[in-house]
């Protein structure tokens, strides 16, 4: 079978992660074959490394108003000759469906993975965001063949729009089995290590996790530091709010960085103070890591790791709960490893890229039936 896979648009968060890993199908199931396309717009640069190092092939627009993908994405098909289309996020199924109206070739079964309601990284597009939810959950009902869900809770929404159940299947995100073997980075600081790694987003909820750094420093006596590795459009209300919360010497802003499993290999705790997750590849990062891992009780988190056992879950936009759960793990190296070993065994058990891979082959298989 022939799999046609596409994207609008890379970066390095989760649809690209998983994008990058369905490209691998054919190495689980060599029944399957994979051609990989990625549509590349240049006037919003992203790193494309990771898609030279597996062969996407990159169809290059000037901007989004350029469409030379329709014809551009036409010959690939023409040349290809898919059994099935492949597609995620929003605007994968919308390029699918507007090709296959002037190519025959791409009009074949369509599966399409959904990773979550969209959320507006500015003031600006919120007004927007609505009509996009509803036009995705639309195409799903419409003209996908099947929907792969990231999570339980992911699929909510797309039931209230109703798209039927029975087009609903659940794929937990995956990753390699081991860890990178890359070196540990080597902290600026002493103590316990405390790391968060993602997009500096109001979604990802830091503003309430720096709330609470003040009530654990006056609760422990323990040095502790925080690495906060990421780049995006709360940076700098996040350095503002650390200056005024008097708490520049316990954190420090690292950036965007491209060797997270190096960075997590030097922390003690991951936290993912979130205010809305599906399922979150940085949280899997940290349970393949082995780290004590404390998280919000938000989307797919609570499907992820089970509290108490392998992490600590408290409410969204709680800082005392957070000021709570940092003073027990800061405090106590056992509960930290315990967690951590726990978090380790549940992902080696069900969140492995193998398991991923073997649930969306039998799913295109079917959908191509």
């Amino acid at each position: 079978m022939k799999v046609l896979n596409v994207l609008w648009h890379f970066s390095t968060g989760g649809i690209g992660k998983c994008f990058l890993t369905y490209d691998k199908l054919g190495d689980y199931d060599k029944s399957i074959h994979v051609k990989s396309v990625c549509i590349i717009i240049d006037r919003f640069p992203c790193d494309i490394e990771p898609l030279k190092m597996q062969d996407v092939e990159l169809i290059h627009i000037s901007s989004q108003r350029d469409l030379s993908w329709v014809s551009k994405l036409g010959r690939v098909a023409n040349e290809y000759v898919p059994d099935i289309t492949f597609c995620h996020g929003f605007n994968g199924p919308i390029v699918v469906k507007v090709c296959s109206l002037f190519n025959k070739s791409l009009r074949v079964p369509m599966v399409c993975t959904y990773h979550g309601l969209y959320n507006p990284p500015t003031a600006s597009k919120k007004p927007i965001a609505t009509t996009i939810n509803k036009v995705q959950a639309w195409m799903y009902k419409r003209y996908a063949r099947t929907v792969v869900l990231v999570s339980k809770y992911s699929g909510e929404y797309l039931l209230k729009r109703g798209v039927p159940k029975s087009k609903l299947k659940v794929v937990y995100n995956g990753l390699a089995a081991t860890e990178p073997d890359v070196p540990a980075v080597q902290l600026a600081h002493d103590g316990i290590s405390i790391g968060m790694a993602g997009r500096l987003d109001a979604i990802k909820g830091l503003n309430y996790f720096l709330d609470a750094i003040p009530d654990v420093i006056k609760r422990v006596d323990e040095k502790f530091h925080v690495y906060i590795v990421g780049d995006g459009p709360e940076d700098s209300a996040l350095r503002s709010q650390v200056k005024n919360l008097g708490i520049e010497d316990y954190i420090s802003f690292e950036g965007y960085q491209s060797n997270v499993p190096a960075w997590l290999k030097s922390w003690d705790i991951f936290c993912l103070p979130s205010l809305q997750e599906n399922h979150s590849i940085a949280l899997l990062e940290a349970m393949r890591a082995g780290r004590a891992i404390i998280c919000t009780d938000v989307g797919g988190n609570p499907e992820t790791i089970v509290n108490g056992k392998e992490g600590i879950i408290v409410p969204s936009k709680d800082s005392q709960s957070l000021a709570d759960a940092l003073v027990q793990l800061i405090e106590s190296k056992e509960m930290r490893n315990n967690l951590g070993d726990a978090a380790k065994a549940r992902f080696v058990d069900s969140f492995t890229e193998e398991v991923m891979l073997k649930n969306i082959s039998e799913i295109l298989l079917n959908a191509n039936q």
